[in-house]
């Protein structure tokens, strides 16, 4: 009778030796991964407004949609815009940011994280992919066969996820546009 509870409380001891240590190991690393993210998001943003000097985060954005919307500058000169967004594609949230210029020409899109299938919604991060957005204007619609002007080329097999992108840029785009007047001189 009284092995069964010894086993049991080995069990436990173990258990809760191996917590702990991922606990200190997760405090340790957070900041860190943190810190990795912030880097590697600015990286991101700066291949996608070039010409931008530094970034303004605009405080107030009034859309759940939108996660947080960045004025480019150079100087005091508004060169553009990088809206970031999570839309949801078949894996889940795309994190991603858009690229505006100040006149709402998409400058290309960033794929920060996502979940998708590889093979197929995963190939939302090739440049294939993304670069059909550049120098274009919104709304955009996807398209599983040869796409007009206003239309993106779906990625084979992966048309909820080509339709989150191009939905989220549209809607990027939609917002910078309505907005930017009155974030003026931030």
């Amino acid at each position: 009778m009284n092995h069964p509870l010894k086993l049991g409380g080995i069990l436990f001891l173990i258990t809760a030796i191996c917590v702990g240590i991922l606990g200190v190991v997760n405090q340790v690393t957070s900041p860190i991964i943190a810190t990795n993210e912030i880097k590697s998001e600015e990286a991101a943003m700066k291949a996608l407004v070039t010409e931008a000097e530094s970034f303004v985060t605009v405080e107030d954005i009034d859309s759940e949609e939108i996660k947080k919307v960045c004025i480019a500058k150079q100087g005091s000169d508004v060169v553009g815009y990088i809206v970031r967004m999570e839309p949801n594609g078949y894996g889940g949230a795309i994190k991603m940011l858009i690229g505006l210029d100040a006149q709402g020409m998409i400058k290309g899109i960033s794929i920060l994280e996502h979940a998708e299938t590889p093979g197929f919604g995963a190939d939302a991060e090739k440049e294939s992919f993304k670069g059909q957005f550049v120098n274009r204007k919104t709304p955009l619609k996807v398209s599983k066969t040869t796409p007009a002007d206003d239309e993106i080329q779906a990625i084979t097999g992966a048309t909820i996820t080509s339709n989150a992108i191009t939905q989220a840029v549209n809607t990027a785009s939609d917002y910078v546009m309505s907005h930017q007047t009155e974030w003026g001189n931030q």
